[in-house]
């Protein structure tokens, strides 16, 4: 396989991080196919990418007709046989270990091409795992965007047991294509860059439960003395993502240790409901008891 923008992308799981993941295709001269099986995420799928091409072009960096012609290179429906003739198929759907694997039968039996990349963009599940629902391991890989993915230049890629050396190349061809700088992994639960920030953050949680800072002067610490543009409670509340990093960090613990594993009063805030700023219930929100 050569890669080029000539190559047929189809996304499986078009929220947040696949709508960008189109997009971000779509701005480098790919034709994508997306596909989701709930219709209300295809329509707001479209109107997400208009608000951000329309952004791009109030601050200057695109005009009317680039944004006509990175609309008419994305199509999207609700048909997993549209994978039939893919040459790259992403998978992009929640972080269930079950649910991907099924994907992944699925995808095996329907694309016809032997050279297909089948590739998954989970942050921090078992990618030799997910490849072993195929026929066809050695093509199955992790290509783990960031999210924004148009704005992110970061691309993990993530290597299985029996992942080819071939696939990480043109994996990573793929991603410096479409303007990413890849880093490569091996398959071991976070990868690099969520291992790194995972453990940020079960040490931020529990250096407020033990009164050494408060949340305000941690997120400050962390932007002002170690150079990240949003402290750890911020992001989670930025992203609305505290049930997914629960699970994220559970999952993590029971494969590499305790030191992963999320304080008691991080658990209870989650008990109650409270999934982010949606639900209201962000960690600025709460009356902590310490």
């Amino acid at each position: 396989m050569q890669i080029s923008n000539e190559l047929k992308i189809r996304i499986v799981g078009i929220g947040k991080v696949g709508t960008g993941i189109a997009e971000a295709f779509a701005q480098n001269g790919f034709e994508v196919y997306g596909i989701d099986i709930k219709k209300e995420k295809i329509e707001s799928a479209m109107n997400n990418i208009t608000l951000d091409l329309d952004n791009l072009i109030a601050k200057g960096k695109s005009n009317e007709e680039e944004k006509d012609v990175v609309l008419s290179r994305i199509r999207l429906g609700t048909d997993l046989d549209s994978v039939l003739d893919s040459d790259v198929v992403i998978e992009a759907v929640f972080e269930d270990m079950g649910s991907k694997k099924k994907l992944f039968k699925a995808i095996d039996d329907l694309v016809v091409s032997e050279e297909a990349l089948l590739l998954t963009n989970t942050s921090s599940l078992s990618v030799t795992e997910i490849a072993s629902a195929t026929g066809r391991p050695e093509h199955v890989a992790g290509m783990h965007f960031f999210n924004p993915v148009p704005v992110m230049k970061l691309v993990e890629v993530v290597r299985g047991v029996l992942t080819s050396e071939q696939t990480i190349a043109l994996v990573k061809q793929l991603a410096a294509i479409i303007g990413k700088a890849p880093i490569v992994s091996a398959d071991s639960p976070g990868f690099i860059v969520n291992r790194l920030l995972n453990a940020l953050v079960v040490e931020a949680t529990r250096i407020v439960e033990e009164g050494v800072g408060a949340i305000e002067d941690v997120d400050i610490g962390a932007r002002l003395g170690c150079g990240h543009p949003m402290g750890p409670f911020e992001l989670i509340d930025y992203l609305k993502a505290l049930p997914l990093v629960l699970d994220v960090t559970d999952y993590m613990a029971d494969e590499l240790g305790e030191r992963f594993r999320m304080p008691v009063w991080v658990r209870n805030l989650a008990r109650e409901g409270k999934k982010g700023s949606v639900a209201g219930g962000k960690f600025y929100d709460q009356n902590l008891p310490f």
